[in-house]
């Protein structure tokens, strides 16, 4: 197994002519497609997109204006206004722009028509520009359309939807940073530090009997450990780009009557869960998101945790006890205003080398318990005094909260992290590739051998940015995203 890049940058894989593009690839579309962008449900303003190579005479029929005969006419990214008409029927009035190709999100001629949000009004406007010519848009085709003409790789177009469907902050940050191709520059950077050994390796392989200047074992090693080095790191980072993208899990537990639900409610600033005053309301975990600083935290209101013969709250306390094994951060609720027992003495046991923060509950009451009774069971944990009833203390609470999210909501614009799990498990596969390789370099194999999971490696790679996948591939990922983007 082999590859050879040309002088033009273009790879033949495994010498069977199979001819995967390393520069950007180009697509001539006579479609041309519509969609309505602006997400359902009124609002002042809807957006219908239109893109191809008939979106100026198409939206010459529908919309008209008296600034320009065709849109062909028309000032790139000026807006015009005029009005939606169908025949002698007046749609809508509003504003439309022009792009011309390649200077387009698409990279083809793309007119956008602004009217207002009504949902008759769009769908009106949509089949107009339908039966003018135009086909619906599937899922994702305005983005797939940009990769395929080269306005992004397929790591940028993932990154648009990572930015439409941001929870944070942070995960606004770390999409807009993918977005720009930092993600695409790395993956390009370790793609061009394999090919340079695989290029050097196959010319030991093909040319033994030429006096040529040969990539030495320990030369190869060194370079193959500096790729693990990178993959690796950023494989280490990749949890905390997961908290990013998905928030941070964050697990509520207490024994009952402790005042788990008050907390949940007070935190979300809603009454959410259902609080009583009899023990063991909550059976089931209920789970919802907050943002503290630039990050979401996904609070999840566990059953209290108590030795029960009640099958229903049994199993509310299993679900409780897997809570916290998954959970990203623990928030310890103890009630304050009676002495610790041995179920609450357990749970802080229980914390020891945890991410946690533990509250001291119900402290409009007389005290019982101490910040130092606490630490001589759990360790130094962050521990706060608050009245989840009454609401005072959440400020405190918060501040902990947010020294524990703030990492994430700085590294996120200036650290580059794997948020896409597709992305983790292609560079986990890579730098498989790399070790077998170095385990190869160590054994004194041929160099056939490291070439063949060199290449492996580098394909791999390339699957990140759309380099090296097929179509059908690329079609599998572009269908997930909505209709309009």
């Amino acid at each position: 197994m082999s590859i050879v890049f040309d002088a033009e940058g273009d790879v033949w894989y495994n010498g069977k002519n199979t001819l995967y593009f390393m520069k950007e690839q180009s697509m001539y579309e006579e479609t041309t497609i519509a969609a309505i962008a602006t997400a359902p449900g009124e609002g002042g303003i809807g957006i219908i997109r239109l893109s191809g190579v008939s979106a100026a005479e198409i939206a010459d029929k529908i919309f008209h204006t008296g600034k320009i005969k065709t849109f062909k006419e028309a000032v790139p990214y000026m807006m015009y206004f005029g009005h939606v008409t169908d025949g002698e029927k007046r749609i809508d009035e509003g504003l439309a722009v022009y792009m011309k190709a390649p200077h387009s999100y698409t990279g083809e001629d793309v007119v956008e028509i602004q009217i207002h949000g009504s949902a008759e009004a769009l769908r009106e406007t949509l089949a107009l520009a339908l039966r003018s010519g135009a086909v619906p848009a599937m899922r994702g085709e305005f983005t797939k359309r940009a990769f395929l003409n080269g306005r992004l790789d397929l790591a940028q177009a993932e990154a648009v939807m990572d930015i439409i469907s941001a929870k944070g902050e942070a995960a606004l940050t770390q999409a807009e940073s993918h977005l720009s191709g930092a993600l695409s520059g790395f993956v390009h950077g370790v793609m061009e530090e394999l090919k340079d050994l695989i290029t050097k390796l196959e010319v030991t392989i093909d040319y033994p009997e030429e006096d040529l200047e040969d990539l030495t074992m320990e030369e190869t090693g060194d370079a193959l450990e500096k790729i693990d080095k990178s993959l690796s790191a950023l494989l280490k980072r990749s949890e905390e780009g997961r908290v990013i993208r998905e928030g941070l899990r964050t697990a509520i537990i207490g024994r009952p009557n402790a005042g788990k639900s008050s907390l949940l409610n007070a935190l979300l600033q809603e009454e959410r869960a259902i609080v009583t005053d009899v023990p063991g309301t909550t059976r089931d975990t209920i789970e919802e998101a907050v943002r503290i600083s630039g990050v979401s935290l996904l609070l999840m209101d566990t059953a209290g945790l108590r030795e029960t013969d009640n099958k229903v709250e049994q199993i509310g306390i299993e679900r409780a006890r897997a809570s916290m094994e998954k959970a990203d951060l623990i928030l310890a609720v103890i009630d304050g205003s009676s002495p610790l027992d041995e179920e609450d003495k357990e749970i802080l046991h229980s914390l020891v080398g945890k991410k946690a923060i533990v509250i001291l509950n119900k402290y409009d009451l007389t005290p019982e318990v101490k910040a130092e009774d606490i630490w001589e069971i759990a360790g130094h944990v962050p521990v706060v005094s608050l009245s989840a009833r009454y609401g005072s203390g959440m400020d405190e609470l918060r501040e902990e909260l947010r020294k524990i999210t703030e990492k994430q909501d700085t590294d996120a614009g200036r650290i580059l992290f794997l948020t896409n799990l597709r992305h983790v498990e292609l560079v986990r596969k890579a730098l498989d590739n790399v070790l077998r390789a170095r385990a190869s370099v160590r054994e004194g194999l041929q160099a056939d051998f490291i070439v063949i999971d060199l290449t492996e490696a580098w394909k791999t790679m390339g699957e990140i940015t759309g380099d090296t996948m097929d179509d059908e591939l690329i079609h599998s990922i572009f269908s997930r995203f909505c209709v309009g983007k």
